[in-house]
C-alpha cells in the first residue's frame, strides 16, 4: 500500500481507530434550532464515515442550554433529550465502520450575548475581549463547579448516547482554553497563578468524567501556541498537556491561536500545508498518550509525511473531508487524481459565521447530503446528448452532473484551457489549489465520459449540428469597463492580458483600476516585479470577500509596498497619468497620478446574449455560473450542479 502509515490502524483510550485519519471539529451549523442532531448533521457525519474516515470529532457540542451558545443551529447534548438524536448519529457513523467522539464545549468569553439570552460572557477574568469589546464576568468558584457538572454530565450523555469518547474543547479562546492560557486569566486563587492551577477546571472535569463514566476514553484539544503576547507559548503548552495527561486524559489535539488571531486557527489560502507542524511534534515528544493535529493538510502525501515524522499520531484532515467525503477512499484507492481538494477559500467558515448552513466552493453537496447526493440523481438520460457551452467550474460540474445522469455530454470551450476566470485566478501567489481544483474537475469528466470539443466557439449553428436535447449555458460574464476616455492607448490592458502574459512589464508604476478581490489579487500578481497602486472607487477595498481572506492579503499587500486610493474613481487615462474623481468629496475634485501601465481589473457582469439566442433556437435551455449572476467558484459550482438536476 502506497501509504503505510496513513492507513495503521490506531488507539485512543481503549478504543481502535481503523486509520490515522480523524475529521476534527468544524462548526457547521446543520444542527436543529434546539440544538438536535438534524438529518442533514447525521448524513454530513455518515457521508465521511462511508468515505473512509477513522475517526469523526462532531462540531463544537454545547454542554449548557443556558449560555455559552456560539452558533444558533449548534449541536447540544446538555439535556437527555438530546440523547436520541446523537445515539442516531453515532449508529449512522457506526454502521460505516468509523468511529466517533463528541467535542464538548462551552463559549465563554466568545459567546455572543444575542444568543445566550442576553447574558454577559462569562470568563475566569473580567477583561475585556479585543475583537467584540465586550468584558466577561468573572466566574465565582460555585459557578466553575456548576460548569464542570454541566461537562461531566455531556460526557455522560454522550456514553448514553453510544458515543465512542469526548473531546474536551479547551482550545481557541473558549471557556476552558480562556482558562487555561495567561492572556486572559488573571486569576491568583486555585484558578489561577501558575500553570497548574489554570488547568485545574479542566482536569477537575476529566476526574468527574472518569468518576461518572469510568474508563471512557477523554480527548482535549489545547492551543500549541496563542499567537498573542501574553498567551500560550509553545513551552506552556508542553507544561499543559503534560497536567492534563497526568489527570488522565487519553488524547491530547493540538492546534492554536484565538479569536484575536483567527487566521493562524482556520487558514485561508496563504499559508502553507504544515506550517504549524512544530507545535503538535514538540507536544508528543514530550507525553505519552497519543496527539491529534491538524496542519492545513490537502494532500495525502503531507498526511503521511506528518506521521513518518512523528508530528502527530493521528493527522486531522477536516476541511479536506468537508470537500471531499470520499477523501480517504480515494487515497486507499490510489485515485487522489479525483479528490476535490480544499482550496483555502473560507467559504465554509463563511457560510456558518454568517448563520447559515454549510457551503462549499469545491463541493456544492456539502451540507445538503439529503438533497443533492448522487444516490438521488434522476438517471433518465438515456444517451440523449446535451451540450454544454463553457469550460469553467460551473459547466464542468453541470458536465459532471449530467454524465452521471446518463446523457451524452459534449463541452465546447472556446478557449485552449480549461477553468474560466479560474484559471485566471491560478496565477497569482498562493492560489496553487484553485489550479489543483480544475485538475479534479478535469479528471471527473474524463472518468465520467464527458467529450470536452477545446477552442471551439458556440453559435446556434455549431449547436445545432450536435442536435442536442438540451443545451447549458455557462459561458461566464463579461468584463467591466469603465466608460472613459484614453481605454484605447498602448498602456492599458486588461486584467486576463495581464495574467495570461498577453503583456508583461517589470519595474514599472502600474495603476490597478479596481480594489475588489480580481484588483487585489491582480496587484498581488503584479507586485512582485512593479511598483503598484490600486485605485478603488469605494471606501473599502475586496468589499465581498471573507474579512479573514481579505484581511490576510491586505497585510501582505501593505507589506510588498502596494499602495491603495481609496474613495477615487478612474476618470481619464493622459499619457503617463491618470486623471481620478474623488468620491469622498463634496464638491468636485480631482487628482493625477503618473503610471507607465494601466490595468483594468473591475470585475465582470452578468452576460445573457447567448441564453436568449440559444433559448430561441432550443427546448430547453438552462444557464449557470457568471452569464446568470456574479459570484466565485461557490455561486458558480452549486448552479452548474442545481440548475441541471431536473433537466
Amino acid at each position: 500500500m502506497k501509504y503505510q502509515k496513513l492507513f495503521e490502524k490506531g488507539y485512543i483510550g481503549g478504543v481502535e481507530i481503523r486509520n490515522r485519519v480523524a475529521m476534527t471539529a468544524m462548526g457547521n451549523g446543520l444542527a436543529t434550532w434546539d440544538g438536535e442532531a438534524s438529518p442533514e448533521l447525521i448524513r454530513f457525519y455518515e457521508d465521511r464515515a462511508r468515505g473512509g474516515c477513522g475517526l469523526i470529532f462532531t462540531e463544537f457540542t454545547r454542554v449548557d442550554e443556558n449560555s455559552g451558545a456560539c452558533n444558533p443551529n449548534q449541536l447540544c447534548i446538555a439535556s437527555r433529550k438530546h440523547v436520541r438524536s446523537v445515539q442516531r448519529m453515532a449508529e449512522c457513523v457506526h454502521r460505516h465502520g468509523a468511529k466517533i467522539f463528541v467535542q464538548l464545549h462551552h463559549g465563554g468569553r466568545e459567546a455572543p450575548p444575542a444568543l445566550n439570552g442576553g447574558r454577559q460572557p462569562m470568563g475566569p477574568s473580567a477583561i475585556i475581549n479585543q475583537v467584540n469589546g465586550l468584558v466577561s464576568a468573572e466566574m465565582t468558584k460555585a459557578e466553575i463547579d456548576e460548569i464542570v457538572g454541566k461537562f461531566v454530565n455531556g460526557a455522560a450523555n454522550c456514553k448514553k448516547a453510544g458515543i465512542d469518547g469526548v473531546e474536551l474543547h479547551a482550545a481557541h479562546g473558549y471557556l476552558l482554553g480562556s482558562f487555561i492560557s495567561p492572556y486572559t486569566n488573571k486569576r491568583t486563587d486555585d484558578y489561577g497563578g501558575n500553570a497548574e492551577n489554570c488547568c485545574r477546571i479542566v482536569t477537575d472535569i476529566i476526574r468527574g468524567i472518569r468518576a461518572a463514566c469510568g474508563n471512557y476514553p477523554v480527548c482535549v484539544r489545547i492551543n500549541g501556541s496563542d499567537f498573542v503576547e501574553g498567551g500560550i507559548t509553545l513551552d506552556y503548552a508542553v507544561q499543559v498537556a503534560r497536567i492534563l495527561e497526568s489527570a488522565g486524559a487519553d488524547a491530547i489535539n493540538v492546534s492554536c491561536a484565538v479569536y484575536e488571531t483567527v487566521p493562524n486557527m482556520i487558514e485561508p489560502n496563504y499559508y502553507d500545508e504544515g506550517w504549524r507542524k512544530a507545535l503538535a511534534k514538540t507536544v508528543k515528544a514530550r507525553i505519552r498518550i497519543p496527539v491529534v493535529a491538524v496542519n492545513t493538510i490537502k494532500f495525502p502525501a503531507t498526511a503521511e509525511k506528518l506521521l513518518e515524522e512523528g508530528v502527530s499520531d493521528f493527522v486531522g484532515v477536516s476541511r479536506g473531508q468537508m470537500a471531499d467525503p470520499e477523501w480517504v477512499n480515494k487515497t486507499r484507492a490510489g485515485r487522489e487524481d479525483l479528490i476535490r481538494k480544499c482550496m483555502g477559500c473560507m467559504q465554509c467558515n463563511k457560510s456558518v459565521v454568517m448563520d447559515g448552513y454549510l457551503s462549499c466552493a469545491a463541493n456544492p453537496v456539502t451540507g445538503r447530503g439529503t438533497m443533492y447526493n448522487d444516490e438521488y440523481l434522476i438517471r433518465n438520460g438515456d444517451g440523449r446528448r446535451v451540450v454544454v457551452i463553457g469550460g469553467g467550474p460551473a459547466g464542468m460540474q453541470a458536465a459532471i452532473v449530467l454524465a452521471k445522469r446518463g446523457f451524452r455530454v459534449d463541452l465546447l470551450e472556446k478557449k485552449d484551457y480549461l477553468g474560466g476566470m479560474a484559471y485566471l485566478a491560478t496565477v497569482p501567489p498562493h492560489k496553487t489549489m484553485v489550479a489543483e481544483f480544475i485538475k479534479t474537475l478535469t479528471a471527473e469528466m474524463k472518468e465520467v465520459g464527458v467529450a470536452v470539443h477545446m477552442n471551439t466557439s458556440a453559435d446556434v449553428k455549431t449547436v445545432k449540428k450536435l442536435e442536442p436535447y438540451a443545451v447549458v449555458v455557462a459561458n461566464g460574464g463579461t468584463e467591466i469597463v469603465p466608460k472613459v476616455a484614453g481605454l484605447e492607448a498602448a498602456n492599458v490592458h486588461t486584467m486576463e492580458e495581464a495574467l495570461l502574459k498577453k503583456v508583461t512589464f517589470s519595474g514599472k508604476r502600474v495603476a490597478v483600476i479596481g480594489g475588489g478581490m480580481v484588483g487585489l489579487e491582480t496587484a498581488h500578481y503584479l507586485c512582485q516585479d512593479n511598483q503598484v497602486t490600486i485605485v478603488e472607487m469605494t471606501a473599502t477595498p475586496g468589499a465581498t470577500m471573507y474579512p479573514t481572506v481579505r484581511n490576510k492579503l491586505l497585510s501582505i499587500l501593505k507589506d510588498e509596498g502596494v499602495e491603495l486610493l481609496l474613495n477615487r474613481a478612474l476618470s481619464a487615462v493622459e499619457g503617463d497619468s491618470i486623471v481620478m474623481d474623488c468620491t469622498d468629496s463634496r464638491e468636485p475634485r480631482q487628482e493625477r497620478l503618473t503610471v507607465d501601465e494601466v490595468v483594468i481589473a473591475a470585475g465582470r457582469k452578468p452576460n445573457l446574449s447567448l441564453y436568449h439566442e440559444m433559448e430561441k433556437a432550443f427546448g430547453k435551455v438552462v444557464m449557470a455560473g457568471d452569464c446568470m449572476m456574479g459570484g466565485c467558484i461557490l455561486e458558480a459550482t452549486r448552479t452548474g450542479n442545481d440548475n441541471v438536476w431536473f433537466l
